[in-house]
């Protein structure tokens, strides 16, 4: 399945190859944000089914969150209190039931590490979907299925590999932080405080930027070539780190989806500011309204894998794999 992944993808992107195999198409963020526009309206079924298994998971996670809560506040009028927002309500509740909020925190964390778990079949699925662009639903499962399947393992060792570039994220968020400690200490007023912010945060935040993007086009090349030509992980994830940094258009049409995400939730927050929603008519009308933001960053996502599908496509193919018989010896 693989191969014809790597095969459709090739014809579908490339035009005519050099005579040292490299593809002479050069493809613009126009052409990328118009890769996402047509999978949004192309897989909408998939859009969605996979946007229900995420609201699965955040219902069940409120749900037994919901439970723990209730058996410590549900008779505890500072509760609401200290959900409007009064800071004393909110300390005395944190005392009152460290042990029903440390095993909330423990369901949280355990939904995240299922969820990071689950994340490699959904994204291995989607990047062959969009690979190899099947007819009709029954071709579009089998495929999310078969591809989802076929990466999950290559996915999991990648993330072991992409470990040391994240331990560098840290490494640069608390060297810029401690360079600006004390100026956030004694930072008096709004203005004051931007700049250390902005010297303590930017960095990590362009390198985290920079890693989630070479782990997309790494995702992407297992996705299309890895039973074709097999190549390593390491070497993989190296050569994604080249085609990034010598590509700054995989950045940017990065970057465009991160801001769509950021003005949809500011966009969110504006509106929500001030609009109180009590009782049960409330309750719903906001999680119709949470759902549809959670949605649309969904979409935006999705948009985004296909660009970068279509862009991983148009890269120069890794060393083919050989495979090499033994010969049988003469006796």
């Amino acid at each position: 399945m693989a191969t014809s992944t790597s095969n459709v993808t090739v014809k579908n992107v490339s035009r005519k190859p050099s005579k040292s195999g490299r593809v002479n198409m050069r493809l613009t963020l126009g052409d990328l944000f118009g890769s996402g526009t047509r999978a949004l309206t192309r897989y909408t079924g998939t859009l969605l089914t996979v946007f229900v298994v995420q609201s699965l998971v955040a219902m069940a996670v409120m749900f037994a969150t919901a439970v723990v809560l209730s058996q410590a506040f549900a008779h505890l009028p500072v509760f609401d209190e200290a959900v409007d927002g009064d800071l004393v309500s909110l300390a005395l509740c944190v005392r009152f039931a460290k042990a029903n909020l440390l095993a909330c925190t423990g369901i949280v964390l355990s939904a995240m590490l299922l969820w990071q778990l689950a994340s490699w079949f959904l994204v291995g699925g989607l990047n062959g979907v969009l690979a190899q662009r099947p007819e009709g639903r029954s071709a579009t499962a089998r495929c999310f299925g078969a591809t989802g399947t076929a990466t999950y393992l290559a996915y999991a060792r990648l993330a072991v590999c992409s470990v040391p570039g994240w331990l560098l994220v840290l490494f640069v968020f608390a060297t810029c932080t401690n360079a600006v400690s004390s100026r956030l200490e004694y930072a008096l007023t709004v203005a004051d405080l931007m700049m250390p912010l902005a010297v303590a945060i930017l960095p990590a935040l362009a390198l985290t930027h920079v890693l989630w993007t070479v782990t997309d086009y790494a995702r992407v090349e297992l996705t299309l070539r890895h039973d074709s030509h097999d190549p390593s992980l390491i070497a993989t994830y190296l050569r994604s780190l080249l085609f990034v940094l010598r590509r700054p258009l995989t950045l940017a049409h990065s970057a465009f989806g991160w801001f769509g995400f950021i003005a949809i939730t500011i966009g969110y927050v504006y509106l929500a500011a001030g609009h109180p929603m009590f009782g049960a008519e409330g309750a719903v009308t906001l999680f119709v309204i949470r759902s549809g933001v959670a949605l649309a960053r969904w979409a935006i996502r999705f948009a985004v894998l296909a660009g970068q599908v279509d862009l991983g496509g148009s890269r120069p193919l890794p060393p083919r794999r050989v495979d090499v018989k033994a010969k049988p010896k003469l006796t």
